[in-house]
């Protein structure tokens, strides 16, 4: 989700928390190795080319089928699961608000999904916590920082189907649990992410979070299903990421804020098989920005430096 909210009334150590990416985490999520662990000791390094995230989609059981039957609606469209290693606790629950509220939706024959009117608003007020979000390349708190990650796992489910996508907005940097290209941010109600069913017969969403395994699952269900269909990257170019090293004073080692993480842009494709072949369906070009690798080192002065 974008970052065009003010920050309110939170503590350092509370940001601190939310911007820190720990080893663990980073041991845990689909970082290329080299973004893996400490990288303490080696700031001021700017990281050549690097391949953009390619992270391993589980393959579950089908979610929702029960609840589908209920609607006759008996064949699975599309299915796709992405993990949250990457979030802080509280942006864990947050994929549990959204995937409560997604799941079940249904979608009239000839209606339009709006994920803003069916999620939103992105608010304490409306049950959701602080997670993380991007502002420009950078990564920063975010009251409702992850509902992204529902957006998104819902585009990447959609992109397997013969429904139509109305609108979808890249984030500026790639995320962590889908390929480049299959993202979608959201922001208030200046970003939406819609879908319209243009079947004869309604479609439903179903959702899940699972937040022992950190796994969101979206599945779309109808009555007749959707053709094998395919999907294709093939990336054009990368950038790397540079290092910002700021000196601190107190503390024993260095510590890395942001791990960084290099840009990329990519071109997407799908493709329909039919009884004549396939069908191909160009997608565009979506441009991710590199962002910056930030190392707090300890050496008792005050400046920063810029590698």
């Amino acid at each position: 989700m974008k970052f065009k909210q003010m920050l309110v009334n939170i503590t350092g150590s509370a940001i601190a928390a939310l911007l820190t990416v720990t080893p663990t985490a980073l041991a845990q999520s689909s970082a290329p190795p080299s973004l893996r662990g400490s990288v303490a000791g080696q700031p001021g390094t700017q990281v050549p080319r690097m391949q953009p995230p390619n992270p391993v989609m589980p393959t579950l059981p089908p979610i929702g089928e029960d609840l589908a039957a209920k609607h006759r609606l008996t064949a699975l469209l599309s299915q796709r699961t992405t993990n949250f290693n990457h979030a802080s606790s509280t942006q864990g629950k947050n994929m549990a608000v959204l995937a409560k509220r997604l799941n079940g939706v249904i979608v009239a024959p000839g209606a339009t999904f709006s994920y803003y009117r069916t999620v939103g608003p992105y608010t304490a007020e409306n049950g959701f916590y602080w997670g993380r979000a991007f502002s420009g390349d950078r990564i920063v708190p975010s009251m409702g920082g992850g509902v992204c990650q529902g957006a998104s796992t819902l585009y990447s489910t959609l992109m397997r189907t013969d429904l139509k996508v109305v609108e979808r907005h890249q984030h500026s940097l790639t995320v962590p649990y889908l390929p480049p290209g299959e993202d979608a941010t959201v922001a208030g109600t200046y970003l939406d992410f819609k879908f319209k069913n243009d079947r004869a017969t309604p479609v439903m969403i179903a959702a899940s979070a699972d937040l022992g395994r950190r796994y969101l699952t979206v599945a779309l269900w109808g009555k007749e299903p959707s053709p094998p269909i395919r999907v294709k990257h093939e990336v054009l170019a990368t950038y790397p990421y540079k290092t910002i090293s700021h000196c601190v004073s107190n503390g024993t080692e260095s510590e890395v804020k942001s791990p960084g993480q290099p840009g990329v842009k990519v071109k997407t494709w799908v493709y329909t098989k039919t009884e004549q072949g396939e069908i191909e369906r160009y997608l565009g070009v979506d441009t991710y920005k590199p962002s910056p690798r930030i190392v707090e080192k300890v050496c008792g002065m005050s400046s920063g430096t810029r590698d």
